[in-house]
């Protein structure tokens, strides 16, 4: 049996099809590059929200803690004026007395 060549027409629609796989590859490649470089800047965006997190998370905690400290201040304020408003009555009712 002797090898038969295709005849040119089914050559011709065999080189179209094999052209529009080749175009569509081409497309396709663009397309999953794009898709590449966006996932690329995505991860990168999602890298800095992570370190962006995290400083806004450790601000909340050190802004907490001055907070509560404040509050401790502020308590012995309290008990600090409370001592001298008894201190200073106590004065009072001495000078009274003593009139």
């Amino acid at each position: 049996m002797a090898f038969r060549r295709p005849y040119p027409r089914q050559r011709r629609i065999c080189e179209e099809h094999k052209a529009e796989l080749e175009e569509e590859n081409f497309h396709l490649r663009i397309e999953l590059q794009t898709e590449v470089d966006s996932n690329r800047q995505n991860e990168k965006r999602i890298r800095e929200l992570e370190r962006e997190y995290t400083r806004c998370e450790q601000e909340i905690q050190d802004l907490n803690k001055e907070i509560k400290r404040l509050e401790n201040a502020s308590e012995e304020e309290i008990a600090e004026l409370k001592s001298e408003i008894s201190n200073l009555k106590n004065q009072l009712y001495q000078a009274r007395k003593d009139d």
